[in-house]
């Protein structure tokens, strides 16, 4: 009887400790997982509205490095986009109307293109579409990672001091008048500093 007993009591111990590991264990990963989630969304999240956007440098077409912050002094639409995607594909042909229209008023656009495939299909798309604005390359995708770019194309408005004015997920025309009113507004925005801006 004695003997039964301190089997059942050991085997409830047992039981216990097991029941007890896999609780701390499914703990401490849920909150392993937690925390990459918490990183992940702070990634997503990317930068807001009225912050400085991040500098960063990737390479054209060419294989010339081109940092952002040379580009101070301008309105610039940084232009997240890749050659597989139909919106962008839609939306390429107005972007190089507006580059046209305003690039003497002080506007730049810079598409920066997510394919990984390398650069050939992207030189290739960018003669057939006859892109006008500068093209860098970001197969590795950090550079829409920190600017919070979910969906393609996703287009961010940059003011004259390199500020974030706004952006637009989705292809969108850029020949529609609310947004040639919109690219106006910012070129007017400090237009007076424009000089002493470009040498920031």
């Amino acid at each position: 009887m004695l003997k039964r007993r301190y089997l059942i009591f050991s085997g409830l111990i047992f039981v216990f400790l097991v029941v007890f590991g896999l609780v701390i264990f499914n703990s401490e990963k849920k909150g392993k997982i937690g925390e990459s989630i918490e990183k992940d969304n702070k990634v997503r999240e990317g930068i807001y509205e009225g912050e400085i956007s991040p500098d960063f440098t990737l390479k054209d077409l060419k294989g010339v490095e081109v940092t952002l912050k040379k580009f101070r002094g301008k309105v610039v639409l940084l232009n997240f986009w890749a050659t597989w995607c139909s919106p962008c594909r839609i939306e390429i042909p107005s972007m190089v109307e507006l580059y046209k229209k305003y690039k003497d008023r002080g506007l730049e656009i810079i598409g920066v293109n997510l394919d990984k495939l390398g650069k050939s299909e992207v030189e290739k798309f960018s003669l057939e579409h006859k892109i006008n604005f500068p093209v860098l390359l970001n197969p590795a995708g950090n550079i829409a990672a920190l600017y919070g770019v979910v969906a393609l194309p996703t287009t961010i408005f940059l003011d004259r001091y390199g500020k974030i004015k706004g952006r637009i997920s989705g292809a969108a025309d850029w020949t529609a008048e609310a947004n040639l009113k919109t690219v106006e507004l910012l070129l007017e925005l400090n237009a007076s500093s424009r000089d002493s801006l470009s040498q920031l």
